[in-house]
C-alpha cells in the first residue's frame, strides 16, 4: 500500500496548470504601465496560484466519499487541504505588496497601505475585501484557539470570500485576453464552489446519513466509555478500522459532528464506537448521554486497512487510538489473515487506561500471529521506536494522539524506514 497517492499528484498538477496558461496571456500590463514586463507577468503568475490553490483546496474538505480512495483517506485529505490553503495564503499576502513594490522608496506609505480597500476601482477592492476576510479566519485557525463548534461555523464564511475572490478575478481575466486560462479559471471554479456548496448546502440531501439509538453504554473509566448502537432503519455497512461521523440527538448535547471509529458486536446489526473525555464536547458526552439516544452516523470513511500490508506489520497505537485495532482484531476473528504476524504496542499512561486487554490477551492464545505489548508509560516510561526489531521489514500502522504520531514519523524518517512502510490515521481534520 503506498502513502502517496494518485490524487495528492493530481490535484497539485491542476492547481499548477495556471502557469503555463497564464503565460499564454495578452495585455497583462493593463494599469501598470510602471511597472516591468517581467514583474507584471511573476504578479499575475502568483496572483492566479494564489486562486488556483485557494479554490481546489475546498475540494479537499468536503467529505466526498469517493474520493478519498486516491488520497488514503479522509485524514490525508484534509492534511492536502490544510497544505494547499497554506500555499494560497501565503501567496494572496504576496499579491498585493508586489504590486506595490514599485512604490519603494518613495513612497512606503502608499506601500503599506496597498493591503487595504482602499483603491479607486472596485475590482481591486474586491480583491482586498477577500483578503481580509482570509486573514481573519485564519487568524481563528492559526492563532486564536476558538472552540471548535464555534471555529467551525466561522470557516463556513471562508465560502463567501471565495465567491468575492472569485468576482476579483474574472472582472480582471476577460475571454479575449487568455481563452484556454479563461476556460480553466471557469472549471476550477465551478469545481470549488460546487464543493462549497455540496459541503454546506446539499450534503445532508446527498448524504442521508444512517440512524441508529445508543442500545449500550459502559463508562470504562472517569474517562473513557463505550457506546453501542443499534440501527432505527437501514444498516451501515463498514470496513473494520474505518469510521463515522456523529451527531447525537439528545437534550444538552451539541449537534456537531465527531468522528469515531467503528466496530462489531455480537450482533450483527450493532456498532460500538469508544469515546475519550478529552474536550467540553466529550466530557458533556461522557456525563449525561443515556440509553435510546438518537444518533445520525455518515459514513463510513477511512482506508486504514492492515489487509492492504504485507504479513509482517507493526501496529502501534496510543490511548483511544486503540479502536481501529480492536476492529481488526474482531474482524480477524471471523475473516483470518492467512500468515499474518502482527506485534501490537498499546501505549497508555497506567494500566487502568487500557481497555479491550482481556479480549486481546485472549486473542492472543488463539491467534499465533498477534503479540500484545502493554507499555504503561508512568511506569515503563515512553516506547521507543528503535527498540522494536527489524521495523524496516515491516508495514507499521500506527494510530494515536497527533504529537505521538509526529513523534514516531519523525523517529520512522531519521531511521530511514521508507515512508511507503508507515500508515497512520489522523483524526484531528482542524
Amino acid at each position: 500500500m503506498k502513502n502517496l497517492k494518485p490524487g495528492n499528484y493530481v490535484i497539485w498538477v491542476l492547481a499548477l496548470l495556471v502557469i503555463p496558461l497564464s503565460l499564454l496571456s495578452v495585455g497583462g500590463g493593463k494599469g501598470h504601465h510602471d511597472m516591468s514586463p517581467a514583474m507584471i507577468y511573476l504578479n499575475m503568475v502568483i496572483a492566479l496560484l494564489a486562486y488556483s490553490t485557494f479554490t481546489l483546496s475546498f475540494v479537499l474538505c468536503a467529505r466526498i466519499k469517493w474520493l478519498e480512495h486516491y488520497f488514503g483517506g479522509l485524514d490525508k485529505m484534509y492534511q492536502m487541504h490544510h497544505k494547499m490553503a497554506l500555499v494560497a495564503f501565503i501567496l494572496l499576502l504576496s499579491h498585493p505588496f508586489l504590486l506595490a513594490i514599485r512604490w519603494i522608496p518613495n513612497n512606503f506609505v502608499r506601500f503599506l497601505l496597498s493591503i487595504f480597500p482602499l483603491h479607486r476601482r472596485l475590482e481591486v477592492n474586491l480583491g482586498s475585501y477577500a483578503l481580509w476576510g482570509i486573514i481573519l479566519l485564519m487568524l481563528f485557525t492559526l492563532v486564536i484557539k476558538l472552540p471548535y463548534r464555534t471555529w467551525k461555523i466561522s470557516h463556513k464564511f471562508m465560502g463567501l470570500f471565495l465567491i468575492v475572490a472569485l468576482l476579483h478575478t474574472f472582472i480582471l481575466i476577460s475571454f479575449s485576453d487568455n481563452p484556454l486560462l479563461w476556460i480553466y479559471l471557469c472549471f476550477i471554479s465551478g469545481l470549488g464552489v460546487g464543493a462549497f456548496l455540496y459541503q454546506t448546502v446539499f450534503f445532508g440531501i446527498f448524504n442521508s446519513g444512517y440512524s441508529y439509538k445508543v442500545d449500550a453504554i459502559e463508562r470504562v473509566n472517569e474517562r473513557i466509555m463505550t457506546i453501542e448502537f443499534s440501527p432505527v432503519g437501514k444498516k451501515l455497512h463498514f470496513s473494520s478500522g474505518q469510521f463515522c461521523f456523529f451527531n447525537f440527538c439528545y437534550p444538552g448535547i451539541s449537534k456537531e459532528s465527531h468522528p469515531y471509529t467503528l466496530f462489531p458486536t455480537g450482533n450483527g446489526n450493532s456498532v460500538q464506537i469508544m469515546v475519550k473525555a478529552l474536550g467540553d464536547y466529550t466530557n458533556v458526552l461522557h456525563r449525561t448521554l443515556k440509553l435510546g439516544a438518537k444518533v445520525l452516523l455518515r459514513g463510513p470513511y477511512g482506508s486504514f486497512d492492515f489487509r492492504e500490508g504485507k504479513k509482517d506489520q507493526v501496529w502501534i497505537a496510543g490511548g483511544v487510538g486503540i479502536a481501529p485495532f480492536i476492529s481488526w482484531i474482531k474482524d480477524l476473528q471471523q475473516r483470518p489473515f492467512p500468515d499474518l504476524n502482527a506485534e501490537l504496542y498499546y501505549c497508555v499512561h497506567q494500566g487502568d487506561d487500557a481497555i479491550y486487554t482481556n479480549e486481546m490477551k485472549s486473542f492472543e492464545e488463539d491467534f499465533k500471529g498477534f503479540h500484545l505489548n502493554l507499555i504503561c508509560t508512568a511506569v515503563d516510561g515512553k516506547l521507543k521506536i528503535k527498540d522494536i526489531p527489524d521495523l524496516e521489514n515491516k508495514d507499521i500502522f500506527l494510530c494515536g494522539p497527533q504529537t505521538m504520531t509526529r513523534s514516531f514519523i519523525k523517529n520512522f524518517k531519521e531511521m530511514g524506514i521508507s515512508p511507503h512502510l508507515v500508515h497512520y490515521e489522523n483524526f484531528d481534520f482542524r
